[in-house]
């Protein structure tokens, strides 16, 4: 004797395989996510430009990927809060315009 069918009917198992696939995707906007991309390689190229120029904090955070740029940066900024990167050799803030 087999194991009972986990699924009525071969549509119902297709139902369910969907559903697992939609609650395990995310849905985004292309153009937000383009948008996420362009800011990304904006970070990584304006990162390489100030390691280029001698900024010791723009050398130890630079990275291949963007995902390991971003976990060095809030590696780097929980230091800061944390106590553990000294005032002095921190970059001084910088204002800027909004564009």
């Amino acid at each position: 004797m087999g194991r009972p069918r986990q699924y009525e009917s071969d549509a119902e198992r297709q139902r369910a395989c969907r559903a697992r696939r939609e609650a395990a995707t995310v849905r985004v906007e292309r153009r937000a996510l383009d948008g996420l991309h362009m800011r990304r390689e904006r970070l990584q190229q304006a990162i390489g430009r100030a390691a280029e120029a001698g900024d010791a904090t723009a050398r130890a955070g630079r990275a291949i990927s963007g995902e390991t740029v971003l976990e060095r940066l809030i590696e780097y900024f929980e230091a800061c809060a944390n106590g553990s990167v000294p005032p002095e050799s921190r970059p001084a803030p910088r204002h800027h315009r909004r564009r």
